[in-house]
């Protein structure tokens, strides 16, 4: 369903909402909704619109949402508000008609697997976190599998901006969440080294 007025928010807030729903998430499963950017839809925990906008369409991360067929128990449903009209060549290559996945939406979507999966301490890894074209694929409906509800979004992404390729989405998003996964624990490490010493520095 098409939601009015959802509600936007920061980094901060979803690692509040993540810390909250630790323990009773296991999984993450990466769409696009296949629409024009700006819609945001109750199916999903999260939203990501064109410019990396955060919409949050529950009121716990821990809310059971229909987003990924038999696979909505303990999990996070995420999409990117995007791909009106794609459709997948026999190459099996997305064709897009005006509504690409953007390169602020890719990014951010790996910013927000990379911040739920260290707040509810789970691995960035194929275990853990999959496109709906992965999952569809195990569960014989994605693409060459015959099935008249196929699905493979995220099946292919560019790899902006290192390269324009298109790469499994899958893993150019793994890559991308381990990425800024490290930088997030860097960043904790100098915090905290700065806590440590700072009162080292007020006796001095």
């Amino acid at each position: 369903m098409l939601v009015t007025n959802p509600r936007r928010i920061n980094h901060e807030q979803l690692r509040t909402l993540a810390k909250k729903a630790k323990g009773s998430i296991d999984k993450l499963y990466l769409h696009w909704t296949g629409l024009p950017y700006g819609q945001v839809f109750d199916d999903y925990h999260i939203n990501i619109d064109e410019h990396g906008e955060i919409y949050l369409t529950c009121n716990t991360l821990s809310d059971r949402k229909e987003h990924t067929w038999h696979r909505n128990s303990r999990a996070i449903g995420i999409t990117l508000c995007c791909a009106g009209g794609t459709v997948l060549n026999y190459h099996w290559q997305p064709v897009h008609a005006g509504y690409p996945p953007t390169e602020l939406q890719v990014e951010q979507m790996a910013i927000v697997i990379a911040i739920l999966c260290r707040e509810l301490e789970l691995e960035i890894s194929f275990t853990s976190v999959k496109t709906h074209a992965e999952a569809a694929l195990l569960d014989g409906y994605g693409p060459g599998q015959n099935d008249p509800d196929m699905r493979w979004d995220l099946l292919r992404l560019s790899g902006l901006p290192e390269t324009r390729a298109l790469r499994p989405g899958g893993e150019l998003l793994q890559k991308k969440a381990l990425a800024y996964s490290e930088k997030m624990l860097i960043a904790q490490l100098v915090k905290h080294s700065e806590e440590v010493q700072q009162p080292e520095l007020l006796k001095a």
